[in-house]
């Protein structure tokens, strides 16, 4: 789904939120939408960024406006995250304004509904039935059932399925947190694997325990020994253990 598409059919409904900030993060403008969203009596304008954020949610803040801004010119400034009980699609532009203060944009769309967001009464986490993806200008929404293997990448999850890999700014345990499906099993501290899509489980030529899938697309990973007997209990009965 294209970013004109996914506009196009939301209509009128469509509410992006702007936000203008200067070269250390003070907030200088922001149009009704974002203003809504801040609460009238956080007094957002003339405040450091970081400041309209709980304690605990800073840090976070600070590292995706960091990643955003240290992306080359030729990169899409864009990223997908889940913050403060919702899903936003962000975006980040450098401003030239002579004689302004002014040095970024950030601009934002809530893609809660397409991504069937819901809060866990129990956890308190925000739980998703689609994961949401945006790539060189198009949306991508994905099952669960399309994800054959997440790999931690720094910051960013890499996301495996029989075609393509995707980038997402997540961790894995937010991943875990997030898609609490029964299908996907934590098998070392950097893979989470799907076991509709595992094939088979046993040793390689090290000694080490390996998970293989039945697209032969997606690479074998390693699982964890403390985790070996986890794994083995949840894949008994699904995949044949390698001779």
């Amino acid at each position: 789904m294209s970013l004109e598409q996914y506009l196009g059919g939301q209509g009128r409904s469509v509410e992006i939120g702007l936000v203008l900030l200067s070269e250390q993060w003070q907030v200088l403008g922001m149009n009704e939408h974002a203003l809504r969203i801040a609460a009238p009596d956080m007094g957002p304008i003339g405040q450091n960024l970081f400041q309209m954020h709980p304690a605990r949610s800073r840090e976070k803040v600070r590292g995706i406006l960091n990643e955003l801004s240290s992306l080359q010119e030729s990169t899409q400034r864009s990223m997908v995250i889940d913050f403060l009980g919702k899903v936003l699609m962000i975006s980040l532009s450098r401003l030239v304004v002579p004689g302004s203060s002014m040095a970024w944009a950030v601009s934002f769309m809530d893609l809660s509904e397409q991504t069937g967001a819901s809060t866990n009464p129990n956890s308190g986490h925000l739980e998703l039935k689609k994961m949401p993806i945006y790539e060189n200008g198009a949306f991508h929404f994905l099952s669960a059932e399309q994800v054959c293997l997440v790999e931690a990448d720094g910051n960013y999850c890499r996301i495996h399925t029989p075609h393509k890999k995707f980038y997402l700014l997540m961790s894995l345990k937010a991943v875990l947190q997030r898609f609490p499906t029964s299908d996907f099993l934590k098998v070392h501290k950097s893979f989470v694997v799907n076991l509709r899509h595992v094939q088979a489980i046993g040793p390689a030529g090290d000694s080490r325990m390996m998970v293989s899938f039945t697209e032969p697309a997606i690479p074998a990973v390693p699982v964890s020994r403390r985790l070996i007997p986890e794994v083995k209990k949840a894949l008994a009965g699904t995949v044949h253990p390698s001779l």
